[in-house]
């Protein structure tokens, strides 16, 4: 477990070590040290040569004006703001899909030997909410197509 350790903490201070030295250090009774500089007491110090780190720059922002739709040349809203308003018109259809699936006084319709069915007008609620919960859904997955279309 100690060597998975070390690995870990070597493997996190690559990207500070970018420019500086690397040194593997045998200690006396066998443990390996990695630093910037050759352990004290040490029986064996060695330079590591480290290929340099694989650094690329982010890619650019994403331009917040609105853009143009090149099929017909109307300018629509930012893509980013669309997906994010279609998340959250998700979000709220589907907590209003939840509260709405809760029973209330009068969901239920009584039937012979004492047992009873959800009424018509329950079922109809839920089946409203559900299918706002598909329309904002498709409307969330349209505004993600335009996004990997541009």
């Amino acid at each position: 477990m100690p060597r998975y350790m070390m690995l870990l903490a070597l493997t996190l201070a690559l990207p500070a070590a970018h420019a500086q030295e690397m040194y593997r250090s045998v200690m006396p009774d066998g443990k390996i040290v990695y630093s910037d500089k050759p352990a004290p007491g040490a029986r064996e110090s060695k330079k590591l040569n480290l290929a340099p780190l694989n650094v690329a720059s982010p890619p650019p922002a994403p331009d917040t004006a609105q853009s143009v739709n090149p099929a017909d040349g109307t300018k629509g809203s930012n893509n980013a703001a669309e997906i994010a308003a279609a998340k959250q018109r998700l979000e709220v259809a589907q907590k209003a899909l939840n509260d709405g699936r809760e029973q209330r006084e009068g969901d239920r319709v009584g039937l012979a030997k004492g047992t009873s069915r959800l009424s018509e007008s329950y079922l109809d609620r839920v089946k409203a909410l559900e299918d706002a919960v598909t329309a904002a859904q498709q409307q969330l997955d349209a505004a993600q197509r335009g996004a990997a279309g541009r």
